[in-house]
């Protein structure tokens, strides 16, 4: 068992919940709270649609709640591992596109005057080898020839920046961070403000279309008969669409977090910051306290297929030495936080936007472990796509149909 008591720094906030009575029929059902299904109602309703139901159960325990507050440019993989995944055209398309979404929360933020603690305030990606260096330097070259900012960060500048035990680093200004807890509450805030039901306790365990309605059924027998759907459950969904579970889009896997009592002296990286490849993640808090994740990919099965968001220990414990070695911070660490969440490792690498099988039943799930900016953006493609508006070409990259 962790020696932490398990609970997420950012619920310190808590989860604004909707109503307990059972959801009206009709309209559009959008299925999950967290920042894609909250962003889904939010961009739905920007497009014209004012019948609206949230439905969520247990929000406390989604991945929106146990991030790192990450908003950044890109995806999981580095530009030079996208290149070769995907080839050159299509990292960029990709690259940009992710871009244009980190831009969209800026201004969500903006235009709600959201008090979610944003700051965008760059990235910086931290090599713990010679191999990961070498993957720096090629990135910077692929993503300077595709006219994006990147820059190399040396050793000895790293060092100055209070890290040690590590190889150069990649620096790129666009990214932000920000309290998911407080950006998610402020867009349900505005949602309910502007019409949209929001239900909470509603376990769902099938979305079905039948006779050109979508059948809604929750675990205490109740069917809720809605004119579309939107599954916004991210590694759950598999657990209520026969269409995910079929095709296999997501698999969940546990994402694991610490963070310290507020820190004596200010740490000098207070943006993102993430190493071994994206394995481990960090930031410093808006109160002065070291949030590290990750270590997953040092036990054994990558923490791959559980439900579980009960911290493991091993985890735990490696999340600590890993902090011990890689950081130059002059006093004890002292660990107030430790948590987990259940993420979406998705089939393709990139979330899955649009109708399943049914042209009423629609998703907006997959982010693995990458979510913030792309949950947001991705909701907003997903209204585009509902309303039947012009969508860019990149789109087809996250289509569930073409798996």
């Amino acid at each position: 068992m962790p020696s932490i008591p398990s609970h997420p720094y950012w619920l310190d906030v808590p989860a604004r919940e909707g109503s307990k009575t059972l959801p009206k029929p009709g309209g559009i059902c959008v299925i999950g709270s967290g920042l894609a299904g909250a962003s889904a109602a939010y961009f739905l309703q920007q497009e014209g649609f004012d019948q609206i139901s949230i439905l969520d159960f247990e929000p406390e325990k989604a991945a929106t709640f146990r991030n790192c507050g990450h908003i950044l440019h890109g995806t999981v993989e580095s530009m030079q591992a996208l290149q070769s995944l995907h080839g050159a055209e299509t990292a960029r398309d990709i690259w940009n596109f992710s871009i244009e979404i980190c831009d969209e929360v800026k201004k969500t933020v903006s235009d709600l005057d959201l008090r979610c603690d944003y700051q965008q305030n760059g990235y910086l990606v931290v090599a713990v080898d010679d191999h990961e260096v070498h993957e720096i330097h090629e990135s910077i070259r692929l993503l300077r020839d595709a006219g994006f900012e990147s820059e190399f960060v040396d050793i000895d500048k790293l060092t100055s920046l209070g890290f040690k035990n590590v190889t150069g680093g990649r620096y790129e200004p666009g990214s932000a961070q920000a309290h998911p807890v407080k950006f998610r509450n402020g867009l349900i805030q505005t949602c309910q403000d502007r019409g949209v039901r929001y239900h909470s306790g509603c376990e769902v365990i099938s979305v079905e279309e039948a006779e050109g309605q979508v059948q809604v059924t929750l675990k205490d027998g109740n069917t809720i008969i809605f004119d579309a759907a939107v599954i916004a459950t991210n590694a759950y969904s598999p657990l209520l669409s026969r269409f995910f579970s079929e095709h296999k889009l997501v698999e969940p896997f546990r994402g694991q977090i610490l963070t310290t009592k507020p820190l004596k002296h200010d740490f000098p990286v207070r943006y993102p910051h993430s190493f071994d490849h994206g394995y481990e993640y960090a930031l410093v808090t808006e109160d002065n306290r070291l949030m590290l994740g990750g270590w997953r990919n040092h036990t054994p099965g990558g923490e791959l297929g559980t439900y579980d968001i009960a911290p493991n220990s091993l985890v735990e414990d490696g999340l600590k030495n890993f902090a011990k070695h890689h950081y130059k911070i002059d006093e004890t660490l002292e660990w107030e936080y430790s948590w987990a969440g259940i993420m979406a490792s998705s089939k393709t690498g990139f979330p899955f936007i649009g109708p399943t099988s049914s042209p009423l039943i629609y998703t907006v799930a997959g982010f693995t472990g990458h979510g913030f900016s792309w949950a947001h953006g991705s909701a907003k493609l997903l209204a585009k796509i509902m309303a039947g508006k012009p969508i860019p070409t990149v789109a087809k990259h996250f289509n569930p149909r073409l798996i």
